[in-house]
């Protein structure tokens, strides 16, 4: 019996879609049939070290460990300024295999970590680009791209046991669900679960301010365009509580969130938000009223309310409440010889990218992503989550 076109169809993408996580898993498992399951360079074994500790010890012991062995001889307090993520993470999956009779050992766990990560953050692309699309089609490509593009796969290879090989899962999780948040009146209950996804890729990587901030800018964005409404303004304000409060029991993020400057952004966009909200509330109890009544009305509300936030700050920024701006900004602003901090002065990512990189990380890739914002924008659908994407891109 011949197939309809349609299922003719969803049997081609089903297969592509295995296709695109059979590549993603089998050239990130290329070093490991090459040389076996071992850990490569110096920060994966690092890291590595660092999860033997937190399994042979706990978690209590862990964040107190002071590592008389790094950065010999001085050491290191490694528990209170890692990103214990990826260490948390791992020990998690190798109890889970324990529990249900595998015996991997912890080593191949943090071997092929990378390589699981990669194949879960290629298929949670694939659901941002439908989310954004609404596309079968246009997701089953994504995935085919980000399983080889070189951007993702050179921080996903086996035995490559680094942040980023758990935190870009973590980052696409975060974009997800906060597309998803927004795709209707009911879905804002999800921007909790954005927060937790948050709270993970906090606990992942120092790029976590990367996506707070552009959280906080697609927020202030939709409010431009005047989509702001109830679903956007709980949506964000739970992605926003949760997320804090979580991210700020990681013990090397602190309170960072709450006084960093270059964190400030959801925190402004968290309180801009109550502002319009409180605008609302006050045109809704004074009904009925004229358009320029209430317009009226709502300047009066936004107006108080950014005098007193503009003491508020003046008073935190007069008292040192809010910390410099971090070497690492500093270092894609100013020569690499004058951020102060030779750690960061001596690696490559943290200086400005150059029009090469892009090449060298996204191939032909860049040359594409402008059609598809294109192709994006022609459609009526999800204006929200289309409109993330534009602004991820610019």
């Amino acid at each position: 019996m011949a197939l309809s076109a349609g299922a003719a169809g969803h049997v081609l993408r089903a297969l592509l879609l295995a296709l695109a996580c059979h590549n993603a898993y089998e050239i990130r498992m290329h070093a490991v049939r090459t040389y076996g399951p071992v850990i490569h360079e110096f920060d994966p074994w690092f890291n590595y070290r660092a999860t033997e500790y937190l399994a042979a010890n706990g978690w209590g012991k862990f964040f107190t460990w002071f590592d008389h062995m790094s950065w010999y001889p001085l050491g290191r307090p490694v528990g209170t300024t890692i990103y214990p993520g990826m260490q948390i993470t791992s020990v998690l999956i190798w109890r889970l295999l324990g529990l249900v009779g595998s015996d991997m050992s912890l080593n191949d766990v943090c071997v092929y970590v990378p390589v699981w990560f990669g194949v879960l953050a290629t298929l949670l692309l694939g659901l941002l680009t439908y989310e954004c699309s609404k596309s079968a089609n246009a997701a089953v490509a994504s995935t085919l791209i980000m399983a080889v593009v070189p951007a993702h796969l050179m921080r996903s290879v086996g035995g490559g046991y680094d942040n980023e090989s758990v935190a870009v899962t973590a980052m696409c999780l975060v974009f997800l669900l906060w597309c998803r948040s927004l795709r209707n009146e009911d879905s804002w209950p999800l921007g909790a679960a954005a927060g937790l996804a948050y709270v993970n890729m906090a606990a992942a990587w120092g790029g976590f301010v990367f996506v707070g901030n552009l959280v906080a800018l697609h927020a202030f964005v939709l409010v431009l365009l005047g989509r702001y409404g109830d679903k956007l303004h709980r949506a964000f304000s739970l992605f926003f509580v949760v997320g804090t409060l979580g991210a700020t029991r990681v013990p090397v993020v602190g309170m960072g969130p709450l006084r960093s400057l270059e964190q400030i952004a959801p925190l402004l966009t968290f309180g801009g938000l109550q502002v319009l909200m409180l605008g609302e509330k006050a045109v809704e109890k004074a009904r009925p009223l004229s358009k320029a009544e209430a317009w009226n009305r709502r300047l009066k509300v936004y107006a108080t309310a950014a005098g007193a936030g503009l003491l508020v700050l003046v008073l935190l920024f007069s008292v040192g409440y809010f910390g410099p701006i971090s070497s690492r900004v500093r270092g894609l602003f100013v020569k690499h010889t004058r951020t102060g901090n030779p750690l960061v002065d001596s690696v490559a990512e943290h200086q400005p990218a150059s029009a090469n990189a892009y090449w060298h990380y996204l191939h032909t890739t860049c040359y594409a992503a402008p059609v598809g914002l294109f192709v994006l924008f022609s459609g009526g659908v999800r204006l929200e989550a289309r409109g993330f994407i534009a602004v991820y891109a610019l």
